[in-house]
């Protein structure tokens, strides 16, 4: 089904379809309409900028991981301490001492919340007042501390995180978004063009006409069986006829520049200058069918960037009221901690000691506290409840919207249906009629008044099917949009 309604928005292309903008001449750019799509992809700004959010977004996510990254820290420090010594015992004037002092570590934060630490500390110390004038002291030590109530637990120590991808995926939706409606403004503002130079057509044709009918006229007049009102009726039939037609120049001219600032952003004098040609022709076929209202809102859906969007926005307020609800409960910390450690003369010895863990110390604990009130956590709770409410209602509203819309497009398309068999059998009859009353015309049978009134009702009929043939158009591309399924690779490029 979706292969003829594509084939319908995007029906025969002339034998230079394939024309890209190096192939085609400097001042005329034959154009499909995929080409220009792609053009407009690759040179709006407004989705240029929200693809840069989006990779905002995508650092910020990465970096929010960051928190579980290990920290490995280091010292290093020196003293010299020299006192005079008061007592005669010591038989020494003064006690210098000597310390050098290192020691590192690493800390590991836990998906849980908690955190493990190692640590490793050395003092040398050399003194003239000491038994032993050299000591090497080192201790080791291990530490696990983790919180069991509020902000325990792995949902709780990584919901930052998945809010974050929360709004990457919103952001990715958003330039998907864009991307769709830069598709449609792009695609109806190709069939605005090509709708334009069809209409021009038509002012040819019908000018070609009215200056035929003059001619006949003025020959009549010299032959002396026509009369001068005819002449002037003509007359004036063809300056409206050359009126109408420079003012479809002038359309085409303004549809063209609208074009153009979808595809060229900027001030390049040769792109504005450039005369656009599209190739892509107006739908004059129907669809064999259009799906139902029903069928359409449920590819929507699935499909729709604006619901994908807010779904995202309510499982982030989801993850704030996690937050919320866990920073309202009280404080319960389990911390366990062992160390050895170890004073020798050497530092061989001292690190045999205190990595065989030949003195080791052990110490486990809980710390409890509650806060008395918590009215700031008690109502950031409700806060966050009820930003998960309104999440959820802009959802449900989002969604009617969505099903009114999907109604419209589907309507749309059936309405521009009919008006295209309509506008063609009327063009048919109306050019029946013209050819008809020219007849009985040429016989003075009818009146040059009669003529130029089936001539003026042929031009409305062929203006009328150019534009249900655009509507049809236009609409074919505003149904798949209204689905969420007007995505450059469905589109065709």
């Amino acid at each position: 089904m979706w292969s003829v309604l594509l084939v319908l928005a995007l029906p025969q292309t002339a034998p230079t379809a394939q024309a890209s903008v190096e192939e085609a001449p400097a001042s005329v750019l034959d154009l499909t309409l995929l080409e220009a799509a792609r053009i407009a992809l690759e040179n709006d700004l407004g989705l240029k900028l929200a693809e840069n959010t989006a990779e905002v977004s995508q650092y910020t996510y990465e970096g929010s991981w960051g928190s579980f990254d290990p920290t490995w820290r280091a010292n290093a420090g020196y003293s010299d301490n020299e006192n005079r010594n008061n007592n005669p015992f010591f038989g020494i004037d003064s006690i210098s001492t000597q310390t050098l002092e290192v020691g590192t570590g690493l800390n590991l934060p836990l998906l849980t919340g908690g955190a493990v630490d190692l640590s490793f500390e050395q003092s040398n110390t050399d003194s003239n007042f000491a038994l032993f004038q050299r000591s090497v002291s080192q201790r080791v030590a291990f530490s696990f501390n983790q919180p069991l109530l509020r902000g325990g637990g792995t949902a709780f120590a990584t919901s930052t995180q998945r809010e974050n991808e929360y709004r990457l995926r919103r952001q990715i939706e958003s330039v998907r978004q864009a991307r769709q409606d830069l598709l449609q403004r792009v695609a109806q503002t190709y069939w605005d063009l090509a709708t334009a130079i069809e209409q021009a057509k038509v002012a040819d044709e019908t000018l070609a006409l009215g200056r035929e009918q003059l001619t006949q006229n003025q020959r009549r007049l010299a032959a002396g069986v026509g009369t001068e009102v005819e002449v002037l009726q003509a007359e004036t039939n063809v300056a409206q006829r050359v009126e109408q037609k420079l003012a479809r120049e002038v359309t085409v001219r303004a549809a063209a520049d609208r074009l153009k600032g979808l595809m060229y952003p900027g001030t390049d004098a040769s792109r504005w200058d450039r005369e656009l040609r599209p190739v892509t022709l107006l739908p004059d076929t129907d669809p064999e069918s259009v799906p139902s209202w029903n069928a359409a809102f449920a590819v929507a859906l699935a499909e729709r960037s604006e619901l994908r969007q807010q779904m995202f926005q309510i499982d982030e307020s989801e993850e704030q009221l996690l937050r919320a609800g866990s920073l309202r409960r009280s404080q319960l910390d389990f911390s366990f901690q062992t160390s050895s450690a170890a004073i020798e003369q050497n530092e061989g010895d001292a690190l045999d000691s205190s990595f065989g863990w030949e003195y080791p110390t052990y110490a486990a604990a809980l710390n409890f506290s509650a806060p008395i009130g918590n009215r700031t956590a008690l109502n950031a709770e409700k806060s966050a409840r009820a930003a998960v409410r309104a999440a959820r209602l802009a959802y449900d509203q989002l969604e009617s919207q969505i099903v009114e819309e999907v109604r419209a497009a589907v309507r749309n398309t059936n309405y521009s249906i009919e008006a295209v068999r309509a506008a063609a059998a009327s063009t048919e009859l109306a050019r029946r009629q013209l050819a008809a009353e020219q007849a009985r015309y040429r016989e003075g049978l009818s009146t040059n008044f009669q003529v130029l009134e089936f001539q003026q009702q042929l031009a409305e009929s062929l203006y009328s099917q150019t534009l249900a043939r655009a509507n049809l158009a236009k609409a074919l591309i505003a149904l798949r949009r209204s689905q969420g399924v007007l995505d450059p690779e469905r589109f065709g490029l």
